[in-house]
């Protein structure tokens, strides 16, 4: 992996809670006592392992966008060379410039478009059916997981008084700039931040602590930086995430965008390092997670768990397009209410903003089973609820469109 800054539906789709328990029922929770069916709850729309008739996806061939993006990684980047660094990681310092092995911790790497099936991947339980197609446009998404280090600079601007514009946050390179097309309303699109949602941001520095300390298990942000600059960032809340990749000159990805990252694109792989793609091949040099010890203990202190650094296990762990911690260490939030994958899907995602709706997240965390872990596997979150396992990364337009150079 180079970096390029320099400087079907699950059966057993489920619920994570506030609390941070694992999305795996009989996983161990974070003191290694089994989980049982605690903070986990089967979605009724899928429990038999399969939606309704007619929601098999047919993709028009007319909205999706072909891409022509050479198979190196660093290819749409090379004609003007990397871009700026986000604010994010504007100067140095630790979780900012040295991420992975030498790495600028907003390394970001194009994720060439194509079509695929969603929560598929042909091998494992409740992945082996081709229902659920996709096609997703090129995007960039970034290489690490969002760090504390970073996410100190978001909380300084905020304090400082930034708040989202109305409206940012879209994927405007697609459908015109009209962004995502909404799956749950037919003719819509995304909408963008509502600046009703400021009211999940913190005003003062003592309140975001409050806040990011949400459980002495996993949260791993401090009041003052210190060792911990390199860990992902966790307790922040859908909206909060949602901010920060605004801020960050991004957004968050949808869920098709990370499943078609973290399957290798068309390869559809069981793990975002399978090779061959139906490989079930996982241990601790591949990510963070509860399979130490053969799969009795932790990779990361043992008996207790935690998370460590981002790109810990580059480059055994890495996607296909060079994204390190797509599984494990921490769940990652996307732009998706956790809800029946739509009939037809070209650029979508499902906006639905009712209360109560979930959010999708992804990847599985430290405290995690394999089966979490997996690319096809979907798992949900109260968007208000923070959690010491789940973090944030972020996914950008293709460098080069709306108005980069």
């Amino acid at each position: 992996m180079q970096p390029i800054f320099e400087g079907g539906t699950d059966a057993t789709s489920s619920t994570q809670e506030a609390g941070g328990a694992d999305a795996s029922a009989g996983e161990p929770g974070p003191e290694g006592s089994p989980a049982d069916s605690e903070g986990v709850s089967v979605d009724a729309t899928t429990q038999d392992g399969k939606l309704a008739d007619g929601e098999g996806v047919s993709t028009d061939a007319t909205t999706l966008q072909e891409s022509s993006v050479p198979t190196d990684a660093r290819g749409p980047h090379e004609a003007s060379g990397p871009p700026p660094p986000p604010p994010s990681c504007t100067g140095s310092g630790p979780g900012i410039s040295d991420c992975g092995p030498g790495e600028a911790c907003c390394a970001t790497s194009p994720v060439p478009g194509g079509t695929f099936f969603l929560s598929y991947d042909g091998v494992t339980a409740g992945h082996t059916t081709q229902s659920h197609q996709a096609s997703v446009s090129t995007f960039d998404l970034d290489v690490f997981d969002v760090t504390v280090g970073r996410f100190r600079k978001f909380v300084a601007a905020v304090v400082g008084g930034f708040d989202p514009a109305a409206g940012s946050g879209k994927h405007t390179h697609l459908h015109g700039g009209k962004g995502l097309a909404d799956s749950s309303s037919a003719g819509a699109y995304e909408t963008g931040w509502d600046t009703s949602w400021n009211g999940n941001l913190p005003a003062t520095a003592s309140a975001w602590t409050a806040a990011l300390q949400c459980d002495s298990s996993g949260a791993t942000w401090t009041a003052t930086a210190g060792s911990n600059e390199r860990l992902p960032i966790t307790c922040v809340n859908w909206y909060q995430a949602y901010a920060f990749c605004i801020w960050d000159g991004g957004f968050l990805p949808s869920e098709a965008e990370w499943n078609f990252a973290a399957s290798g694109g068309e390869n559809q792989r069981v793990y975002p390092w399978s090779s061959p793609p139906s490989s079930q091949t996982i241990d601790c040099t591949y990510a963070n997670y509860f399979g130490g010890a053969g799969g009795s203990d932790y990779c990361v202190n043992p008996g207790v768990g935690g998370e460590n650094s981002v790109g810990s296990e580059e480059p055994m762990g890495d996607g296909e397009r060079g994204q390190t911690d797509l599984s494990g260490n921490v769940f990652q939030w996307t732009m998706d209410a956790n809800a029946a994958y739509a009939a037809t899907c070209a650029d979508c995602a499902d906006l639905t903003a009712a209360a109560g709706s979930t959010r999708s997240i992804r990847g599985g965390a430290f405290n995690s089973g394999p089966p979490a872990l997996l690319a096809a596997e979907r798992n949900s979150q109260d968007p208000v609820m923070p959690s010491y396992n789940t973090g944030v990364r972020c996914a950008r337009a293709p460098y080069g469109v709306n108005g980069d150079p």
